[in-house]
């Protein structure tokens, strides 16, 4: 069985992502630079030939949701916190890869060799202290326990899931961690890192590092 990647996120409504950054960008950049993140996202999965559905958070029947469609299986998230959210898609028959779109940075070929780690649930850390993919499901044993009543968006989120993972008996795999955009100091590190996209270095707003 292939796998499947699950890739979250929002529709990018002024004032409702990426809302750290309002300050720096302005509410409509910040819209720009989430939809702009969303699309290299897209990019760099599209090139593992990976089957992609993507679960919005917001209207479906908006055109840049539209505009996925055509391009990926499109669904809503569902009602609930992250983690509700996260069982929801991940703790079935398809072993499923879950990946949010604030790590622009991760390479492609991890995402194929998590799918098929032999370990129950897997992890890739982000160091604010989250995890930017987790892969769960397929004939593996239920992981939902995981993810529930963790603190997220803390420092906490990824010690409490392998917390909950441990207690459950599962095994737990792990690939390299990556960093997320999630406040400016993140922008200026994102605009000198080489491996950033030419395309998000126009979002990114006034730059405190040389850029490349």
């Amino acid at each position: 069985m292939i796998g499947r990647v699950v890739i979250f996120t929002k529709v990018p409504l002024p004032g409702t992502v990426k809302t750290r950054l309002i300050p720096r960008l302005g509410a409509e950049g910040a819209a720009s630079l989430h939809a702009a993140l969303v699309e290299e996202t897209l990019r760099r999965v599209e090139t593992t030939d990976l089957p992609v559905l993507i679960a919005i958070s917001g209207p479906l029947d908006h055109p840049w949701a539209r505009a996925l469609a055509r391009r990926h299986a499109l669904c809503a998230q569902g009602e609930g916190d992250l983690g509700d959210r996260l069982a929801r898609h991940l703790c079935g028959t398809e072993r499923r890869l879950a990946l949010g779109t604030d790590c622009p940075l991760f390479e492609p070929r991890l995402l194929a060799r998590a799918l098929h780690d032999p370990a129950d649930v897997v992890f890739g850390p982000a160091e604010d202290g989250g995890y930017w993919t987790v892969v769960a499901g397929g004939d593996r044993p239920d992981a939902a326990p995981i993810f529930r009543e963790v603190p997220w968006s803390t420092q906490q989120t990824l010690s409490v899931s392998l917390h909950r993972a441990q207690a459950a008996g599962l095994t737990v795999g792990w690939l390299p961690p990556c960093y997320d955009i999630d406040d400016p100091a993140d922008l200026d590190r994102l605009a000198a890192d080489p491996a950033c996209s030419p395309s998000l270095l126009p979002l990114l707003g006034p730059a405190d590092a040389p850029r490349h």
